[in-house]
């Protein structure tokens, strides 16, 4: 009778996939909903706080959400147009998407995690360590397909509240574009889970699908360009710290130029808004597009520039650019912004070409790390090389990545192009890490694994004499100044040292000599 129905152990199994699923789609929910109450706060304290607020409280949480599907890389569109025709505004804040980033990976970890009460640590164990540990996570990780049904829970639970933010903000002045927040949101959402899933799994190591690996068995690529044991780690650490650099510098770069400029960047700051309340909100968006100015920057540095309009661009040697019209400058050619006012002038200048050692010292720091790995591991040049281009492949693509998400349009017409084109960045990360990278690492090996030749030790005391000899201080009492007089050094004779015993002359035996005998008295 009991054949058609599941044991009880199915059951408590069952029972527990559900309350994963549960709590991994509530997970995804409360993530989503931190992300649009800590925007819809931010923008509520504004509008509470203006003098004369343009919407009421319906617009103010409108404004909220948009801003929330903008920070997914989402295009919204402005109605409130001159034209009559709805302009967009694609740039997205690179500051705004670490929220939700962050609030994915976190709920991502916490729901793959083994609950409070199983695993290892909830049985006592024979060493005397205690019983429970009274926290999450404290049995051994969790299986991958476990958390691969956790992570899409999450997810789902995620989306969901994307597509009423959708349907929420799809009238308004500024409102939200379906199609690009399909494209986005679902992509965004999908990597961050992806990755906080598989740091709390402990990070397990990542292998290639079996098809694919049988693929590469069987095209039998000559051993050089076979990866060698630690080449992908090495690899991927010497691209994150390339692309670090290139951000790194772009942030200075911008720095210095908003100090060099601090002038217009203050007249435009005070321009935008009489208010307090005004400013605070000019000053929040300054903040939040400073990640984008770093990777501008960076872009800058690597040569092709950014665009700031239709038909210019700004670059070291303002190549294919237009620039200002004669007698103009970029800030009265470009939107009335303080970030905006530090651009550097048109025209190429020493100081504008200096910045290039940014991509060189990128591609220095990528060969440190790969012929320091590659001395470790001894590999070959040739595998050295292909560690290094790889590194140089993935700086490319993250800077290429970076520059298409902080870039985009901000109106129509002239406006319709601002930040830089990703695959000018990108390929100009790739060309500069690939050249001095590669040969920069196969000379960083070969510096660790030459074989010095021992000196021998010399004291001081010798040196000097020999500087002393060579050199000797004469004093000619006719100029009553000292000269200095080289003086040739004795050099002794060699004593010719026989080579052989057989060379060596035979005394004559010496005479044998009678003792002498005193006469007896």
């Amino acid at each position: 009778m009991t054949d058609g129905f599941p044991s009880l152990p199915e059951r408590a199994a069952d029972a527990r996939r559900a309350s994963a699923a549960a709590a991994a789609f509530s997970g995804g929910v409360v993530a989503a909903g931190l992300g649009l109450g800590a925007l819809a706060v931010t923008v509520l304290f504004l509008w509470i706080s203006a003098p004369f607020p343009d919407s009421g409280l319906d617009g103010a949480l409108r404004i909220a959400a948009d801003l929330w599907l903008l920070a997914h890389g989402a295009s919204l569109l402005r109605t409130d147009t001159l034209s009559g025709l709805p302009a967009p505004v694609g740039v997205t804040p690179l500051l705004l998407t670490v929220l939700p980033g962050w609030l994915l990976y976190r709920a991502a970890a916490h729901a793959v995690s083994p609950p409070e009460g199983e695993g290892e640590g909830a049985v006592e164990g024979g060493d005397g360590s205690g019983g429970s540990r009274g926290s999450r996570g404290s049995g051994g990780p969790t299986e991958p397909r476990v958390a691969a049904a956790a992570a899409g829970w999450l997810v789902a639970g995620y989306l969901l509240v994307g597509v009423g933010a959708v349907l929420y903000t799809s009238y308004g002045q500024v409102r939200s574009d379906p199609l690009s927040a399909l494209l986005h949101l679902p992509v965004v959402a999908v990597l961050a889970a992806g990755a906080g899933a598989w740091s709390g799994c402990g990070r397990p190591a990542v292998a290639l699908p079996r098809a694919v690996r049988r693929w590469l068995d069987e095209l039998s690529l000559p051993r050089w360009l076979t990866l060698p044991a630690g080449g992908l780690p090495a690899a991927l650490r010497a691209a994150a710290a390339s692309t670090a650099v290139l951000v790194g510098g772009g942030a200075l770069l911008g720095g210095a130029s908003l100090v060099w400029h601090e002038r217009l960047v203050g007249h435009s700051f005070a321009q935008l808004s009489a208010p307090l309340s005004g400013r605070c909100a000019v000053l929040l968006v300054a903040l939040a597009l400073v990640p984008n100015m770093a990777v501008w920057g960076a872009s800058y540095a690597l040569g092709p520039g950014f665009a700031v309009g239709a038909g210019s661009v700004v670059a070291p040697a303002g190549l294919g650019a237009s620039g200002p019209g004669p007698g103009s400058s970029w800030p009265d050619a470009v939107p009335n912004f303080p970030l905006l006012g530090a651009l550097p002038a048109p025209g190429a200048t020493p100081l504008s070409w200096a910045v290039l050692g940014l991509p060189v010292l990128a591609g220095l720091c990528a060969a440190w790390l790969v012929g320091g790995a590659a001395a470790a591991g001894s590999w070959r040049p040739a595998r050295t090389a292909l560690v290094a281009a790889l590194a140089a492949l993935g700086c490319g693509a993250a800077t290429g990545l970076l520059a298409g998400w902080s870039a985009g349009p901000m109106g129509s017409a002239v406006l319709a192009d601002f930040g830089p084109r990703w695959w000018a960045a990108g390929g100009a990360a790739l060309g500069w890490t690939l050249v001095v990278g590669v040969a920069g690492a196969v000379g960083v090996r070969w510096w660790h694994v030459r074989v010095p030749v021992p000196a021998e030790p010399v004291s001081w005391g010798e040196r000097w004499g020999k500087v002393r000899g060579v050199f000797r201080w004469r004093w000619s009492w006719s100029r009553s100044v000292p000269v200095l007089v080289p003086v040739p050094v004795p050099v002794p004779v060699p004593v010719p040292v026989p080579e052989s015993v057989a060379e060596v002359p035979e005394m004559p035996p010496m005479p044998v000599v009678p003792p002498v005998v005193p006469p007896a008295e």
